[in-house]
């Protein structure tokens, strides 16, 4: 039975026919690629960077390998399909230096071939490092106010007192207002802090908002003849009791017009101690704004010096501010803000000597080629070694470009030479020395010898200290 069984299916078995319109599956060309990161790419270094690869086959991949620069730093033995014939998979780099770097991928099929992916280079650079922020603080030197804005006419938000330590945050372009941290940025004067400009060259000029408007006032309110108008409460809230009452009294150039006094006086019944601000407006002062800390007594003055560049040589006028911001609590805010008129001083005198010894008396004429000279306190002061003569000339008035003569001084005895020193109010202005002809020379030989009065010695640098006072 088995013997039939076989040959009926020899007798059955025909061969295959193939299909005339029956075409094999395409040939799939092998590519790598690397997805991510991009050509150019600047990892940092030291941290993982993904690196994803795409391998198109058509045999199964069963191996990703990531080569950095030639050396395999990654591997990975599972892919996932992401369509027909295609694989990806994740591999990581990571760079412990900064530089260049070339990226490779080289996938293995499960027959062994290898698929290699064309080189990227990427450059790895060092993380930054961010800088830390350095906080600019200063001082409070006098009790000021704080505004929303950095303008006089903006409203004010509280104050300060001195002593308390501010964040600087930004300021003006001009540096004459400060924004701080306190408030969420309010604006102070920059003369009521103690800090430099050159501490201020890391802090961010802000563009301020412009400065609020005047409030037009409004009509008046049409009243009839018959109708009484309510009075409306003044919202002025009355001075503390213990008040002080600043004005300012006086501003004068002095120094050549180099240097610009204020004075200022408390005019109230009640004392003060403590900081001021104090402003000038007008003229070429540097800083226009300083704080001056005083104790004044009822009626008490106090003074302030601003320098002048360049000197006042015309008549000008200057506006002193004192408490620009109404910090203090006055029992008068309203006479804090004065005009004066500057004219510039007059020129002082330019004083020089001459000497001269006739008929063993010396006389001393001092000229006067500057200003006029007025002085209660004017001393000659002649010396030789080993001694000292004071004339004191009081009153002492010499007219511009006029002489006076001082005669009638006998002349020292010993020294060779005879200097001349002209003290005004202790300073010494002026200084000439002459040979001193009572001094006979002894030659060699025996024969005596001796020098001629001379006129009109010239006038020597070295500048002798005045002599002091005899006790009496």
């Amino acid at each position: 039975g088995v013997l039939i069984f076989l040959l009926f299916q020899v007798l059955n078995d025909e061969p295959e026919v193939l299909d005339d319109d029956f075409e094999p599956p395409p040939q799939v060309e092998a590519e790598a690629s690397i997805e991510a990161p991009e050509p150019g790419a600047t990892p940092p270094v030291g941290e993982d960077i993904p690196v994803i690869v795409r391998v198109v086959s058509g045999e199964e991949i069963v191996r990703f390998e990531l080569l950095v620069s030639g050396i395999v730093t990654d591997q990975e033995f599972s892919g996932r399909v992401t369509g027909e014939n295609t694989y990806a998979a994740v591999l990581t780099a990571r760079f412990e230096a900064a530089g260049a770097y070339d990226l490779v991928v080289r996938a293995y099929t499960a027959s062994g071939e290898q698929i290699v992916s064309e080189p990227i280079r990427v450059r790895a650079t060092p993380p930054e490092v961010e800088t830390p922020v350095v906080l600019i603080t200063a001082e409070v030197v006098a009790l000021t106010s704080l505004r929303v804005c950095p303008f006089e006419a903006c409203n004010q938000a509280g104050t300060l007192e001195p002593g308390q330590v501010v964040t600087v945050i930004g300021k003006t372009l001009n540096q004459q207002w400060l924004q701080v941290e306190t408030g969420g940025g309010l604006w102070v004067r920059f003369s009521a802090v103690d800090i430099s400009p050159e501490d201020l060259a890391s802090v961010p000029a802000v563009e301020p908002p412009p400065a609020p408007a005047d409030t037009p006032t409004p009509p008046p309110t049409q009243v009839s003849g018959t109708e009484t108008p309510t009075p409306t409460a003044t919202g002025t809230a009355a001075p503390p009791p213990n008040a002080p009452d600043f004005i300012p009294t006086n501003a004068e150039p002095i120094e050549g017009g180099t240097i610009l006094r204020i004075t200022l006086t408390n005019a109230s019944t009640n004392p003060f101690s403590g900081p001021i601000v104090v402003r000038v407006e007008g003229v070429p002062a540097s800083p226009a704004e300083q704080v001056l800390t005083v104790s004044m007594e009822p009626n008490g003055t106090a003074a302030l010096n601003f320098d002048l560049d360049p000197p006042i040589t015309e008549q000008t006028t200057v506006t002193v501010t004192l408490d620009p911001d109404d910090a203090i609590a006055e029992a008068n805010e309203d006479n804090n803000v004065t005009e004066f008129i500057l004219v510039p001083p007059p020129e002082g005198p330019i004083l020089s000597l001459r000497a001269s010894v006739t008929g063993g008396m010396l006389s001393v004429v001092i000229q006067n080629d500057g200003g006029e000279l007025t002085t209660n306190d004017a001393r000659l002061v002649v010396s030789v070694p080993g001694e000292t003569t004071t004339r004191t000339i009081s009153p002492l008035a010499i007219a511009e470009n006029d002489s006076a003569t001082i005669d009638g001084i006998s002349a020292p005895r010993t020294g060779e030479s005879i200097r001349v020193t002209l003290f005004i109010d202790g300073i010494n202005v002026a200084t000439a020395s002459v040979p001193n002809p009572n001094v006979v020379d002894v030659p060699p030989d025996g024969q005596d010898s001796g020098t001629q009065p001379t006129e009109g010695a010239t006038i020597e640098p070295d500048e002798p200290q005045e002599p002091e006072e005899p006790e009496e």
